[in-house]
């Protein structure tokens, strides 16, 4: 790929920017803080899950599916600038990206929120490997700051079995010694909230479920410390995803468990480190009921394609499904095939383009708009199935697991972003 293409390629990411400031749906909450998977990745039982995975194959894994392409700590080396997901952001943030300074103010906003993703390192010495194996079946949203989040890549439960255990196992850790703090330990559950209050934990992190925090005084913005908290997870998943005899060792010296962690050291005793420990696993979650999504009703007026081009496809889709032609034979995931998935030929980069569909399985020309579950077209469904996955693997009658969300990775479409686009498609899908 020459120079021009790759810068070419580049340009076309910045559609990420746009779908990052799109309206994110409200935040849906589950009664349970547990993991659940969509109908295409779980497995039949879930004694299969149980199963250790194979490190060997699970190494081969993350490079088929690209994890260093926004992961650091994969074991494998960095991702070439042009399928780097986050290194053209940091670009544009600095000032290097090769565009002119008027287009450069105007992306600069658009990327704050999409510049950080987690490092893979020292997963064994922190994770659950069953949980990790969950996640990657069903990824939640486990970082309320980040506006990306994990995809729902083409995986089986084999597969994510396979890459957790080559992560838990096959990636650097930091001490040779971390354990200090006892894993028996009994902690004061009340003593550890009163700490996390002190230390303004709050500052970075959620916890969803339990009454609110004072909060501290949030980092400045586009600050090294804002970048940090943006990485901060809910600790309401803390108690299923973190090892129990290593959440004290964590908190006590984040360091010594994974070297490139932006957690800071708070300087605690080991006696505190246990009851904040206490606390985070052991604290009753009062959870908010999940919220089902609401159809909107097809608009009565006339919906161009111009329209549900600027607030939706060219903001959202095109990120995936570019054209190749002009982006240097890349055209994404969606279009080209990456992350795992094979190249669908899907291309949201004209009205023409989105009329000729997809490839299927059986190498066949197929219609985006063809009916499925009911009568509703396969685009629509798509971007219902998302909020199905935003609630954690919960599925209606329409999408039924069946059809993978869409946009991948992305908050779902509001409402009225989903409205504009049926409206469009049942009008005869119009220029």
């Amino acid at each position: 790929m020459g120079r021009i293409s790759v810068w070419l390629w580049l340009l076309s990411l910045t559609s990420l920017m746009l779908a990052a400031c799109a309206p994110r749906a409200p935040r849906q909450e589950r009664s349970q803080p547990r993991s659940s998977s969509a109908a295409l990745a779980l497995p039949a039982r879930s004694s299969e899950i149980e199963k250790h995975g194979d490190a060997a194959r699970g190494r081969e894994l993350v490079e088929r599916f690209e994890c260093n392409r926004c992961h650091e700590g994969t074991g494998l080396g960095k991702a070439p600038l042009a399928k780097n997901c986050f290194a053209c952001h940091e670009q544009i943030i600095s000032g290097r990206f090769p565009v002119s300074a008027a287009a450069l103010a105007r992306f600069r906003p658009h990327v704050e929120s999409a510049r950080e993703a987690p490092s893979l390192t020292a997963l064994g010495a922190r994770l659950q490997e069953r949980w990790v194996v969950q996640y990657l079946l069903a990824p939640q949203d486990l970082r309320p700051k980040l506006t990306p989040t994990m995809p729902r890549l083409p995986l089986d439960a084999a597969q994510a079995a396979d890459i957790a255990a080559y992560l838990s196992v096959g990636t650097s850790n930091a001490a040779a010694s971390p354990s200090v703090a006892s894993p028996t330990a009994r902690g004061n559950s009340r003593r550890g909230r009163e700490l996390m209050e002190q230390k303004g934990c709050a500052s970075c992190h959620a916890f969803s479920g339990v009454p609110p925090f004072v909060a501290g005084e949030p980092p400045p913005t586009g600050s090294e410390a804002a970048r940090a908290a943006a990485l901060a997870p809910d600790l309401r998943f803390t108690r299923e995803r973190f090892r129990a005899d290593q959440l004290a060792n964590f908190l006590l010296d984040p360091r010594a468990i994974k070297a490139d962690t932006r957690m800071p050291n708070f300087d605690l005793s080991q006696d505190e480190a246990v009851d904040m420990a206490a606390y985070i696993r052991e604290s009753v979650l009062s959870l908010e009921s999940v919220t089902a999504f609401v159809r909107l009703p097809l608009l009565s007026r006339r919906v161009s394609f111009e329209e549900a081009n600027r607030r939706v496809f060219s903001r959202t889709c095109h990120h995936c499904h570019t054209d190749a032609q002009s982006s240097g034979g890349d055209g994404g995931p969606g279009n080209t095939g990456g992350f795992g998935f094979a190249p669908r030929g899907v291309s949201f980069s004209s009205h023409a383009s989105i009329l000729a569909g997809y490839i299927d399985e059986k190498g066949e020309r197929r219609s985006l708009f063809e009916p499925v579950f009911g009568g509703t077209p396969r685009l629509v469904a798509a971007l219902l199935a998302r909020h199905d996955e935003a609630r954690s693997g919960a599925h209606d009658s329409v999408t039924r697991g069946v059809v993978r969300g869409m946009p991948l990775g992305l908050p779902p479409l509001s409402a009225e972003d989903i409205q504009l686009v049926e409206s469009w498609v049942a009008q005869g899908k119009p220029l």
